[in-house]
């Protein structure tokens, strides 16, 4: 009985260390970005800009290439964007069913968006959230099926 105890044992830790192996770093990439992502959000709809900013993977170029603006100009360029925007009345009320999932080797994601736009709300199924890595992953963009105004505001792309 003691050797098969044993057994059962060695077995149940070689599992758990082949499904940590193998499903480990995705399941822990995934947690980061339904992280980020729901912090984002929640700073995005409290309008507390600035530490939604902090959330935002910000480029001014292409998506993929190297940065040329310093952190302080983007911050400033995404903050200000961001208030006007809701000072028109254009913003995120609410959000749920966020979902992540990778995408070779990569995160992505899903959210339902509750949007003010122009004083009228609108529920938009599905919002695709990029992501990208500096140090962390941290939120690139949200897009729907058709590009509307707010994308590029809420999107990290600022322009000196």
């Amino acid at each position: 009985m003691k050797n098969f105890r044993k057994v059962i044992w060695i077995v149940t830790g070689l599992f758990f260390i082949a499904f940590s192996i193998l499903l480990g770093p995705d399941l822990w990439v995934r947690f980061q970005a339904s992280q980020q992502a729901s912090q984002f959000l929640k700073q995005a709809a409290n309008q507390n800009f600035e530490e939604a900013f902090d959330l935002i993977y910000f480029y001014n170029g292409g998506y993929d290439e190297d940065v040329t603006i310093s952190e302080e100009k983007a911050k400033d360029t995404w903050v200000n964007r961001n208030k006007k925007l809701f000072t028109e009345g254009t913003y995120i009320k609410s959000y749920e069913n966020l979902s992540i999932r990778m995408d070779d080797g990569w995160p992505i994601g899903y959210v339902d968006l509750v949007m003010v736009e122009n004083g009228q709300e609108k529920k938009y199924r599905d919002v695709y959230i990029s992501f990208n890595k500096k140090n962390n992953w941290k939120v690139g963009m949200l897009q729907t099926m058709q590009e509307r105004e707010w994308e590029k505001p809420y999107s990290g792309h600022v322009v000196q």
